[in-house]
């Protein structure tokens, strides 16, 4: 899947080319197409969305462009599922059938579409004849369609203008029925009817289908099993993020699923630096070896029991699990922006190869990749130790071991101070300052060093040369600017307690800020293949709240 930032123009990467996907060996592409919007219902209501009209014609030229893509789709041999929201219908249905479709509670995940945004009645028989006419038109408008991928806990219209809507699903207990009666009439229109595949995406905020055991087996339990009905469960207990279990509805109930994994995660950098996460999709995350108590109410305090599965090969033996979708690229939103698709295209590799021979280990799969890079013996050495290096080098840097964390605090091209306030009050609280600080400094030294092994490997195209060189200062530049952040989270926390700054340590770590942002810049300038840089703000361009606001802050006390 190649998932577009919301109202963006779509990425343009080797990864929507059919041919190239065929040659990596994928069985289908996950297309971000919006098939759902653009469809008449004509079948449903003649002419309910009138001729001539700019909806009308929105939709027609946005079925002609998908006709041209999914013709050389099924001219490279490869099968398509579309990326689809449901439930979104164009405004004329909604103006005319509104008040018989539209349910209670709260829009979840519209990224700012709120005005367009609403909450359908799923045990609306109007809602449901609807959703029917729209699958029917969906295939009828494009019968080459190998099925579905459903996406229900979130619903974004910036890329649809003439479409309102939002995910179906109550919260509670009422969403169980709800998801039962969802599922099961897209089983019937989809996998018995059309004999079609639906991937049904467990992915939700507050309704807990995706990480909660007893939900998930409540929902699938009241559903037949069918060849063609797959659920697709991210692999952690959370969105991609570290210090989080492995997600425990995987390999349990009755129905196949497929796992699903980022290569370029949204969090962490989104490729612009190396971060192997490919061995802790497959082997488990460094941290999930033992049952560590962090306080963590949604997860009852408690990162990964031990005798829990870490990784996918933990549930190969389960056989329930037939397959792995990658996030090959997209993710999040905004920047920053990769020139070089190198380090996604490694973990891409590694997991989409294992995926198809389980039997070999996730460090033999390494090394082909680095084969193909042109390096062998003890540069492809060095070229793994790079890369792993990163995981810990990604974690300590961002996250800590102490206390819980805020995983969101950096994200996409942003940083927020705010995210971190009660993480740091706790740290103060726990008296773990001087750890956590001691484990930033650690994670700059790991980036150091990473910095310094991609200047010891030389592989066989320029421009991946200078991409892996660019792109490891590029991440010991950042880790290095987080650990000076730390110190200033930290600083501000401690003298908001007891009434005073320690001047001459916040001034060394804004001395050391700014040097560090002069030289991330000067990167930027020095090289084509560098990504685009962060900010100093917070999440969708906040200045309030942001690393840059509380620095300003405190330059104001020097």
């Amino acid at each position: 899947m190649v998932h577009n930032n919301p109202g963006e123009a779509p990425y343009v990467t080797k990864y929507n080319d059919p041919v190239y996907m065929k040659s990596q060996g994928f069985n289908g592409m996950v297309t971000h197409w919006f098939v759902n919007c653009a469809i008449t219902y004509d079948n449903y209501e003649k002419g309910i969305i009138p001729e001539n009209s700019k909806e009308r014609e929105w939709i027609m030229a946005k079925a002609t462009d998908i006709d041209k893509k999914l013709m050389a789709c099924k001219k490279a041999g490869m099968r398509v599922y579309p990326f689809t929201d449901f439930i979104v219908f164009p405004k004329s249905l909604w103006g005319k059938y509104g008040n018989e479709i539209t349910g209670k509670g709260k829009v979840a995940g519209t990224g700012g579409m709120d005005e367009r945004s609403r909450k359908p009645d799923m045990q609306s028989k109007r809602t449901q004849d609807m959703l029917r006419a729209q699958i029917a038109g969906i295939f009828e408008r494009f019968a080459q369609l190998d099925g579905l991928t459903l996406r229900f806990g979130e619903t974004y219209l910036q890329d649809a203008p003439y479409h309102m809507g939002g995910g179906p699903i109550r919260d509670g207990k009422s969403g169980i029925e709800d998801q039962v009666t969802l599922i099961n009439l897209l089983r019937e229109e989809i996998c018995v009817k059309r004999n079609k595949k639906l991937f049904y995406r467990t992915w939700d905020f507050g309704y807990n289908f995706h990480n909660n055991p007893d939900y998930y087996l409540a929902v699938t339990n009241q559903i037949k099993p069918h060849p063609n009905l797959i659920f697709v469960i991210k692999y952690q207990q959370d969105d991609f993020h570290r210090m989080t279990p492995f997600n425990p509805t995987l390999a349990i109930g009755k129905h196949a699923q497929i796992v699903e994994a980022q290569s370029r995660m949204e969090a962490y950098g989104k490729g612009a630096h190396p971060y192997y996460t490919a061995q802790g999709v497959i082997d488990g995350w460094p941290e999930t070896k033992y049952e560590i108590i962090f306080g963590r109410h949604e997860f009852n305090g408690k990162l990964n029991d031990p005798d829990n599965p870490r990784g996918v090969k933990d549930i190969l033996s389960k056989g329930l699990l037939k397959g792995v979708m990658t996030w090959s690229n997209g993710g999040g939103w905004d920047g920053p922006y990769i020139i070089n698709e190198l380090w996604a295209d490694l973990n891409t590799y590694v997991l989409s190869q294992y995926a198809q021979h389980p039997d070999k280990s996730e460090e033999r799969i390494f090394y082909e990749f680095a084969r193909k890079l042109g390096l062998t013996g003890y540069e492809a050495d060095l070229f793994r130790q790079l890369n792993l290096l990163t995981i810990e080098g990604v974690r300590k840097g961002q996250l800590n071991s102490y206390t819980a964390n805020a995983v969101w605090w950096s994200r996409d091209q942003y940083f927020s101070a705010a995210e971190n306030k009660n993480i740091v009050n706790e740290i103060i609280n726990k008296g773990k300052e001087r750890e956590v600080l001691a484990e930033k400094a650690e994670a700059s030294a790991i980036w150091r060093q990473i910095e310094a092994l991609s200047k010891q490997i030389h592989v066989n195209n320029a421009a991946d040369q200078e991409s892996i060189e660019v792109s490891c200062t590029y991440g010991r530049i950042k880790y290095e600017l987080i650990e000076q952040m730390w110190i200033l989270m930290i600083e501000n926390g401690i003298a908001k307690r007891n009434g005073s700054f320690n001047i001459t340590a916040i001034k060394q770590a804004i001395n050391r800020y700014d040097l560090l942002w002069s030289e991330w810049k000067a990167l930027k300038l020095s090289s084509k293949y560098c990504t685009t840089l962060y900010t100093d703000l917070a999440f969708r361009n906040q200045r309030n709240g942001s690393i840059g606001e509380l620095v300003d802050s405190l330059r104001k006390i020097l």
